[in-house]
């Protein structure tokens, strides 16, 4: 879910002049490609038919984050709709509660990114995407079959949501390329993935002391290079094209906690700093 539509997310989280781009990259043959375009009512999904379980190549278009979500039996987008807008609009814990329960969200990404998502069985695929007018969804993809052979793209480092909250993985990454982004299966929640870049040797007790101010100011160490991921449900990965400006980064997630009366992430210290060269 994205940061700005869940967590009221300060200027900081919408970088000025730079968004992240896809890396060029080479697909496998076997694998299927998806593009997702985001229009202000609707998500328009082209190159899913026939698809099987397995690893998919998705791009996406338009304005957003688009994620990729798999619904419980008896439980649905519509449902989906009105438990997010119960909490985005009363804070209703609860029903936050009751969408985690009932989905498992797959990643996804901001419009102008690529990426790779794992679809692990045969079912039904939501896309969805969360902004300031509340949830966009897509007609449901399906997908049939037995799972195809499918393994992760080479990736140039990963980054790791790890209980606590708190982050792991690689510390310097090429400015360019293609990372592995994972939520651990123990952490109990979904996260996702802000890159922020910061001016060099910036601390995240700096970061952290504003966030937690409610200033909604561009900070004088924020810089323009920044990207954004959709969420993973605990246990899930996808793999992240980019193409950033070099320099230091602040990693951070502002998911909303269900345990912490939805407090995002970051302000719970889930900040880490990373280089990229």
């Amino acid at each position: 879910m994205s940061a700005t539509a869940l967590a009221c997310t300060p200027l900081l989280l919408a970088p000025i002049g730079a968004t992240a781009s896809p890396a060029p990259t080479t697909s496998r043959a076997a694998t299927p490609h998806l593009t997702a375009t985001l229009t202000g009512k609707t998500i328009e999904v082209t190159g899913a038919d026939h698809l099987r379980p397995g690893r998919v190549k998705l791009s996406v278009e338009g304005k957003g984050v688009v994620e990729i979500a798999m619904f419980k039996r008896g439980y649905d987008g519509e449902d989906f709709n009105a438990d997010i807008g119960l909490f985005g609009a009363k804070n209703d814990i609860k029903a936050l509660k009751h969408a985690l329960a009932n989905t498992q969200i797959l990643g996804g990404f901001e419009g102008g990114g690529s990426g790779t998502v794992v679809l692990p069985r045969a079912g039904s695929y939501t896309p969805f995407s969360i902004g300031r007018r509340g949830v966009v969804l897509g007609d449901p993809i399906i997908v049939r079959g037995e799972k195809r052979a499918s393994s992760t793209p080479r990736t140039d480092g990963r980054i790791l949501a790890t209980t606590g909250p708190a982050w792991g993985g690689s510390t310097t990454l090429p400015a360019q390329g293609r990372l592995l982004f994972k939520n651990k299966g123990n952490t109990g929640v979904p996260h996702f993935l802000v890159l922020q870049q910061v001016a060099e040797g910036t601390t995240t007790d700096t970061v952290l002391e504003y966030l937690q101010s409610g200033d909604e100011g561009q900070p004088p160490w924020g810089l323009p290079g920044g990207m954004e991921s959709a969420s993973l449900s605990p246990g899930r990965s996808m793999t992240v094209d980019y193409d950033l400006p070099a320099g230091q980064y602040v990693v951070m997630c502002f998911f909303p906690d269900p345990k912490m009366d939805g407090m995002p992430h970051a302000l719970m210290g889930m900040l880490e700093m990373i280089h990229l060269t």
